[in-house]
């Protein structure tokens, strides 16, 4: 059997992140991540007897036009594709597309958007036959076997299908207890050369450490697509996978996927004598929690091949912290930051701005305290009540949101306004706070202290016309 796995093209002119929790334009960092869940449910089907092709259309240049043609030439029996809040009205095209092109495709979404929200995402395509709810390559891998097979989909855990003029779901899918058990992604269905680090340009590829968090932000979706529970691979089998995929395609750099690198020190700490033993020479980035770390599991990263680590410290103001259940305290960001520049590595922070409590004080607060901490990177988004977040109830309980267009549910752009703080105001504000930091003149001569080639001088001008429009 057929099946076609697809980011769809970019609702716009940048490429487009759609994984997982992350759905984000490629802005200032000028890069698009590769295709994770598309590949990790392409290596499970390719498991069980299927053929499958990938497109990830936005860094493909695929437009789509383009993509019905290459539809029109696979005819796939099972078309699924990837989606995410801002870019859902321009997805649900995409089904009807498909059915010109392959008429007998049968047609499944998954994300959290559409696994939050099934009822409303299938009144936005009459073409849109079944959606994937939460972790996506099981039930991906059990739809395609009954259709192969010619067996009722009805009662498939983690489904919901259009079903005789109705919407039935079925039983909510247990997560994957052993993630050790999946098979690698299945990189080699894309091209590799369209993803690429900022500055040096290395091809880099992503690594999957962990599943699960049990954190409570309330701002966050991790939880509704990867779960509460920490499910973590195993160090040895990491590392495996690392030495395949350097030796299989040459890629030396990684991002360590997970939802928060760092939750089992000791795991990490494996990981890293692992990396050692092997003596592997790769380069790695990861995030991390500012409560997770310490001197000991800092020096063996920075000695294991990791130089970046990104924290997400979201607010300067402790109030702010408290009420998204962040739990971890302004002082604990510092120490984390100080120890952190201590052991050598580049550091970015992430923060969040127009979190409910707000006000054009705390704003300015946070935008110093991101000014006062030792980043080289500072990434300042709008708080954005993505559908399957507390955040999300919240806003619409309490009335916040301006506007029930998906299309401006963006991170540089505000759907909130709170009382005394205007959605406009929030918008503003995040544009002028990512422009001032990086204008700064320690900013700008530390960035071009990082140029050793002419290769990356031009990759760090794509990446200031990037920044420009961004802001």
């Amino acid at each position: 059997m057929k099946v076609h796995l697809v980011n769809p093209p970019s609702p716009g002119e940048f490429g487009f992140t759609r994984e997982g929790r992350c759905m984000q334009k490629e802005g200032v960092w000028t890069t698009t991540w590769p295709p994770i869940s598309l590949t990790e449910s392409a290596a499970v089907l390719v498991q069980h007897g299927h053929e499958v092709r990938v497109n990830d259309c936005s860094v493909e240049g695929v437009d789509s036009e383009k993509l019905k043609n290459i539809v029109a030439e696979f005819q796939p029996d099972l078309f699924v594709m990837n989606s995410t809040t801002p870019s859902l009205n321009f997805d649900m095209t995409i089904p009807k597309l498909v059915k010109e092109a392959s008429p007998q495709s049968k047609i499944a979404a998954f994300g959290i958007h559409v696994g939050a929200l099934p009822d409303d995402s299938f009144k936005m395509s009459d073409d849109l036959d079944f959606i994937i709810r939460g972790e996506p390559e099981m039930t991906i891998a059990d739809l395609a076997d009954r259709i192969d097979n010619g067996e009722e989909t009805d009662d498939i855990p983690g489904l919901s299908q259009r079903r005789n003029g109705s919407i039935q779901h079925g039983p909510a899918r247990e997560f994957i207890r052993d993630i050790n058990e999946l098979p690698y992604p299945a990189w080699d269905l894309i091209d590799l050369d369209n993803y690429k680090l900022p500055f040096s340009g290395r091809r880099f590829l992503m690594v999957t450490t962990a599943r699960g968090c049990p954190y409570k932000c309330t701002y966050c979706v991790a939880q509704s697509y990867y779960g509460k529970k920490i499910r973590i691979r195993k160090p040895e089998l990491i590392v495996d996978e690392l030495e395949h995929l350097k030796q299989k395609y040459g890629v030396e750099d990684f991002f360590f996927w997970s939802e928060s690198f760092t939750i089992v020190k000791k795991a990490i700490k494996d990981l890293c004598r692992e990396i050692l033993k092997r003596d592997l020479n790769i380069r790695w980035v990861c995030n991390s929690r500012v409560d997770n770390i310490d001197q000991e599991l800092l020096e063996l990263m920075k000695e294991s091949g990791c130089w970046m680590i990104s924290y997400g410290v979201e607010s300067g103001e402790q109030r702010i912290l408290d009420a998204i259940k962040k739990d971890i305290t302004i002082e604990e960001i510092r120490d984390a930051i100080k120890l952190t520049r201590k052991v050598g590595f580049q550091i970015a922070g992430h923060f969040v701005l127009g979190l409910p409590g707000d006000s054009q004080e705390s704003l300015q607060k946070t935008y110093d305290f991101a000014c006062s901490l030792d980043l080289d990177y500072a990434q300042f988004y709008c708080a954005s009540p993505w559908p399957g977040s507390e955040f999300y109830k919240t806003a619409k309980t309490e009335g916040w949101l301006t506007t029930d267009n998906w299309d401006e549910y963006e991170q540089d752009k505000s759907v909130t306004n709170y009382p005394g703080l205007s959605a406009r105001e929030i918008t503003d504000f995040r544009d002028r706070a990512a422009r001032n930091f990086y204008m700064r003149p320690k900013i700008v001569w530390r960035t071009l202290q990082r140029i050793k080639s002419p290769a990356e001088f031009i990759n760090f001008l794509r990446m200031v016309r990037a920044f420009l429009t961004w802001i």
